[in-house]
């Protein structure tokens, strides 16, 4: 560990320099903790629009931090992480995706949990959308017509510190990871054959590090105090962007999961799955309800993509 006191926080962009500024706005307020050094590494993962001039126009005005602008050309988020990893000094490194927000205490929890809970590798927190009131009130349905996964991230374990366990409880994002710097050179670094490429929503390259992590004893605690808040962005409310996402994550979710590498049926794919998603279809033909369709056909999609996960997992088997 080269630096004790210091502290690296990662973000990982991709031509999005309008919802980075807010996220850099929310940095120029955090408490740096007393006796601690704080690193910025922004990634600049190919953009092709002014985020290089976002980041240097924040580097100008920024003094609390020591700043360090990467360029990674290979298109994906998982290319970028580990460019920010293998950069970073700090003794913590914590992750923040380009379109959270982060509260004024963010890093004033990190190293109170750090000093604290010593037996514990990895910490996360939790992530609630940024509504502000002007969003559709069908975001919020949490009975008749829910729609999950969420239509914007959101991790909320409760109210009191929990100990994730593979299987037992959700595991969390890499949006708000924080990891001792050790554990990289335990574990490895995220996989570069998955995860999101530019934003074409694919994910599990954070899934596929915690459960790794967690195959190699490493500890995970939940602080329920380390808050981050994802913007609300209106391209994420539409329908084909829903269907897309439930598809991608459900995908991801069930590639690495240990209920997806057993069990009878075509290529493991359980026969109530198949029956399940032609019921949805059914459903999706006789929805006559908007509100019923959407949650249908977003329901079909995350099935489809269970069923697409098991495929790949029971090949990963074989």
């Amino acid at each position: 560990m080269k630096n004790k006191r210091l502290i690296s926080i990662i973000i990982c962009t991709h031509n999005r320099a309008l919802v980075l500024t807010d996220a850099l706005q929310s940095l120029e307020k955090v408490k740096i903790p007393e006796g601690f050094a704080v690193e910025l590494i922004l990634v600049d993962n190919a953009s092709s629009d002014g985020t290089s001039l976002l980041i240097e126009a924040f580097r100008k005005k920024i003094n609390k931090f020591q700043l360090h602008h990467l360029r990674e050309e290979n298109l994906g988020k998982s290319f970028a992480l580990n460019r920010g990893i293998c950069a970073a000094t700090g003794v913590v490194i914590a992750f923040v995706d380009d379109d959270h927000l982060i509260d004024d205490d963010y890093l004033l929890v990190i190293c109170e949990a750090v000093r604290k809970h010593c037996d514990y590798s990895i910490f996360c927190g939790r992530v609630f959308p940024n509504w502000d009131g002007s969003e559709p009130q069908w975001v919020h349905d949490d009975s008749k017509y829910p729609i999950r996964p969420y239509p914007i991230p959101t991790f909320d374990l409760g109210e009191s510190p929990l100990e994730i366990k593979d299987d037992k409880t959700f595991l969390p994002g890499s949006g708000n990871l924080i990891v001792r710097r050790e554990v990289f050179e335990r574990v490895g670094l995220f996989s570069e054959e998955i995860g999101p490429k530019g934003h074409n929503l694919k994910g599990g390259e954070d899934i596929e590090f915690v459960r790794r992590a967690l195959s190699k004893q490493e500890r995970i605690l939940y602080i329920p105090h380390i808050r981050q808040y994802h913007q609300v962005l209106s391209e994420n409310l539409r329908l084909s962007y829903l269907v897309k996402k439930a598809y991608h994550r459900s995908t991801a979710a069930y590639q690495f999961s240990k209920l997806a590498q057993s069990g009878n049926g075509i290529h493991r794919v359980p026969y109530y799955l198949l029956r399940q998603a032609m019921a949805r279809l059914l459903k999706i033909a006789l929805s006559f309800n908007r509100d019923a369709r959407r949650y249908n056909l977003v329901r079909f999609a995350a099935t489809v993509g269970e069923i697409n996960g098991r495929i790949k997992a029971s090949t990963m088997l074989s």
